[in-house]
């Protein structure tokens, strides 16, 4: 099952690609904030996606690992959830997939949401946030984050819910917040101590 996953990730990622690279599926995200970007909006690209047939389960986990998967696939903000998707990178001549992998109802799009960015850290830094491992668990964070913020979506659609789900989602979208407090505190008071020799 995991495989199958994999496979279809790898095919919408491709498709991602080669729309993030077409001028006519593309438009202008922002002249003022991203000049010269064109991207496909989150909420559209989920729902191309889902015209194809692909699974809605999916193609929210394939879109919003895409960026950490290939680096040419980027997210730009225009404004809290508008997140738009574009591609940095020399064209891909790669073709995309023409048929869809799995046949299934299509779901109405959910909304993007914008992630929080962890807190750049510079290479110079001693101690623990200065090491790769470090820079590994701020990346892991981020990616819970945006599965935090698909979770809170997906969520969205399946209204209403019950106590528990609620609970849930109150409880743990606490922890993940409070685990970025931590990594950023980390981070920015071992900047500041160096200040200190």
């Amino acid at each position: 099952m995991a495989n199958t996953k994999n496979s279809q990730a790898a095919k919408i990622r491709q498709q991602i690609i080669s729309w993030l690279q077409d001028p006519a599926e593309t438009e202008v995200v922002s002249q003022e904030k991203f000049p010269g970007i064109r991207g496909i909006r989150a909420v559209s690209l989920r729902q191309k996606l889902g015209d194809l047939g692909y699974v809605n389960s999916v193609v929210m986990g394939a879109v919003s690992a895409a960026p950490s998967i290939d680096t040419r696939i980027k997210k730009a903000a225009r404004k809290p959830r508008q997140v738009f998707y574009y591609f940095d990178g020399d064209p891909d001549t790669t073709p995309a997939p023409t048929k869809p992998v799995v046949n299934a109802t299509t779901s109405q799009p959910k909304l993007a949401s914008t992630p929080a960015t962890p807190q750049a850290v510079s290479p110079a830094v001693k101690g623990l946030s200065g090491t790769s491992a470090f820079q590994d668990l701020l990346a892991t964070n981020q990616a819970l984050h945006n599965q935090v913020n698909d979770l809170l979506d997906a969520a969205q659609q399946q209204r209403p819910l019950g106590d528990l789900e609620l609970t849930f989602l109150t409880d743990f979208t606490a922890q993940v917040a409070k685990q970025t407090e931590l990594l950023d505190a980390l981070a920015t008071q071992e900047r500041i101590d160096q200040l200190r020799h």
